[in-house]
């Protein structure tokens, strides 16, 4: 098939929302209604192909039977993401970016797997009760376990090659307690609204430095990522349609 007639497109996976089941991009199925049976094959990097039973409920097209084993394989956590490029025959490659956006490679045809080591992250959902507008307390276990003690302030980049300092709040014992100075600009600047939910992928511990992307979700269903600009221009090139 030629390179202009991929039709392509991503999920962020939410497992509470996905483990079981996954309703496929609304914009994809409105525009190729009939191009899907009822199965589809999901090939993987490593070569494995995954049988998939699709049923049809009013406008959606929704991955059931066979998906849940698709999604226990491959380890898909929050935030990651799974880009399906349509190649026909009811078949699509998939292949799968951790929140660093590195590929992960899980299995193939042989038996054997490998992938790349996930980046230590934490989530946050942003509520008014925080004031997450000012600052952000950061999980006690992730800081703990992941961050160095006494610390005066974290790095968060962006695709611009920006470098924001955050100033950091600390407990007595010296373990994080939240983000604050600073954080107020970084949220204003990258339109971080209320509702949203921000993932924070630790990509370096010494001088500790994250890659920040939010997941819009409107409406209970899925939604195209609104991605903060350190991975925007990472993942617009998999939305291709024609």
């Amino acid at each position: 098939m030629a390179a202009e007639n991929v039709k392509s497109f991503f999920i962020a996976i939410d497992p509470a929302r996905h483990r079981d089941q996954l309703i496929l991009l609304r914009q994809f199925t409105n525009r190729y209604p009939d191009l899907l049976g009822s199965c589809v094959i999901l090939r993987d990097l490593g070569g494995r192909l995954w049988h998939i039973e699709v049923i049809r409920s009013e406008d959606r097209i929704i991955l059931t039977t066979g998906w849940s084993d698709f999604f226990s394989h491959h380890s898909l956590m929050f935030g990651y993401m799974v880009i399906f490029e349509y190649r026909g025959a009811s078949t699509f490659l998939t292949s799968i970016l951790d929140h660093s956006a590195c590929e992960i490679h899980m299995g193939d045809p042989g038996g054997s797997s490998s992938t790349s080591q996930p980046l230590p992250s934490f989530q946050i959902t942003m509520s008014a009760p925080r004031f997450c507008h000012r600052c952000i307390f950061v999980p006690g276990t992730f800081a703990s376990t992941n961050l160095p003690r006494f610390v005066n302030d974290v790095q968060i980049h962006d695709a611009a090659g920006r470098v924001w300092q955050i100033g950091v709040d600390s407990r007595a014992n010296g373990v994080v307690r939240r983000f604050a100075r600073g954080w107020a600009e970084f949220y204003t600047t990258k339109n971080i609204r209320l509702g949203d939910t921000c993932v924070f992928s630790l990509i370096n511990g010494d001088v500790p430095a994250f890659n920040v992307f939010k997941v819009a979700v409107g409406g209970g269903e899925q939604t195209m990522l609104d991605l903060s600009n350190s991975l925007y221009e990472i993942f617009c090139k998999y939305i291709k349609y024609d």
